[in-house]
């Protein structure tokens, strides 16, 4: 399965900073985590976040309400603790996921069993940067307030590293595409897949500048 991809416009805004550092530079701080960034984009697009450490993300009396969400753990820089041990993956990658939209034909509703699904990646930063919390921001939620709208929603699954890890939900609860983003996610369900649209004759070749993403890796280290 492929998932449509609506990114937070604060993200978006993120990754075109990092793509023009990624322009600059390609080794420099900035263009390793556009590399690595483009690189979870399309696990996530191509339903291969299990290639990446992640968890789901919860709700507490000083946190925000993020049970919609998870991350992904992104490894972007090679760091050590102070006794010479590596660290975890060094990057998050926080998104939510959205049911996919029936089709409308004249006036009935028609549910396509073919329909894609969305992601919405919101935020992108080191751990210590805290990702989460900046999720939190950018959704509008109060620090310590639940969410009316996820009401019945059971969040904060255990990190996906440990033993036992058989079961264990690491990709956010599928919610219905909220009403800001229901013209967005119209526009692309009723697109056409990439590449299947048609070209005029006299058309250049696309030149997307996106480099190659360096595979993800797993670590127990936290």
């Amino acid at each position: 399965m492929n998932y449509h991809l609506i990114h937070h416009p604060e993200f978006s805004r993120d990754m075109d900073r990092l793509f023009e550092e990624w322009k600059k530079d390609q080794n420099s701080s900035g263009g390793r985590e556009f590399q690595a960034a483009m690189g979870a984009l399309r696990a996530l697009r191509e339903e291969r976040e299990a290639e990446y450490e992640g968890k789901q993300l919860g709700y507490g009396p000083r946190s925000y309400d993020l049970r919609d969400c998870a991350e992904l753990k992104v490894p972007v820089e090679r760091e050590f603790t102070p006794g010479g041990y590596e660290r975890g993956p060094s990057h998050r990658l926080v998104y939510r996921e959205f049911e996919a939209l029936p089709k409308v034909e004249g006036d009935r509703v028609v549910q396509d069993p073919n329909a894609q699904p969305y992601r919405q990646p919101i935020a992108f930063a080191h751990r210590s940067m805290d990702p989460a919390d900046l999720a939190g921001q950018r959704l509008g939620r109060t620090v310590g307030m639940p969410s009316r709208d996820l009401h019945g929603l059971v969040g904060g699954g255990r990190p996906a590293t440990g033993k036992d890890l058989r079961d264990l939900k690491t990709t956010p609860h599928r919610i219905p595409v909220p009403a800001d983003l229901l013209k967005q996610a119209q526009i692309l369900r009723d697109s056409p897949p990439a590449g299947t649209k048609p070209k005029p004759a006299t058309a250049p070749q696309a030149n997307v500048n996106r480099p190659s993403a360096p595979g993800p890796s797993k670590s127990k280290d936290r």
